[in-house]
């Protein structure tokens, strides 16, 4: 339903999202960049696709990144104030607009189309859920 992109980003929020609260309790301090062909290697996505989807997190400002022999990118945004549907409103994901899913120019309430109704119920469900599910919320479940 979503793409591989917001996907890979979703799991790599989520590695960085578990990374930080192993290191918290173990450490309290500030936690260390990552590379993110290191996180790429770990989570099993390709380097240079990781690296681009890094890139616009980065400017988005979810990730920050740092330079430097001890450089690597963190998270710059708690993983509670970070919802799946912000990931894929930053990837510009098709299920976000109320296109018709049979590709019907025309189709809306007044001329629908034989799934209109079904996709339109289906995909608000699914819309709630990406809204009110944080990258917090996943790892929880993970756990």
């Amino acid at each position: 339903m979503i793409s591989r992109t917001s996907a890979y980003a979703i799991q790599l929020l989520c590695y960085f999202a578990e990374k930080e609260n192993r290191e918290k309790k173990q450490y309290k301090g500030v936690l260390e960049p990552v590379f993110v062909y290191d996180v790429a290697d770990k989570v099993g996505i390709p380097r240079n696709f990781l690296s681009k989807i890094a890139v616009v997190l980065a400017k988005k400002g979810i990730l920050g990144s740092q330079k430097g022999p001890k450089g690597g990118v963190f998270l710059k945004v708690s993983p509670d104030k970070i919802t799946l549907y912000d990931i894929c409103e930053i990837f510009g994901e098709n299920i976000l607009k109320s296109d018709c899913i049979l590709g019907n120019p025309q189709c809306g309430d007044s001329v629908a189309c034989p799934m209109h109704n079904f996709w339109k119920k289906e995909r608000e469900r699914f819309l709630d859920y990406l809204r009110n599910t944080t990258i917090a919320k996943l790892i929880s479940k993970k756990q």
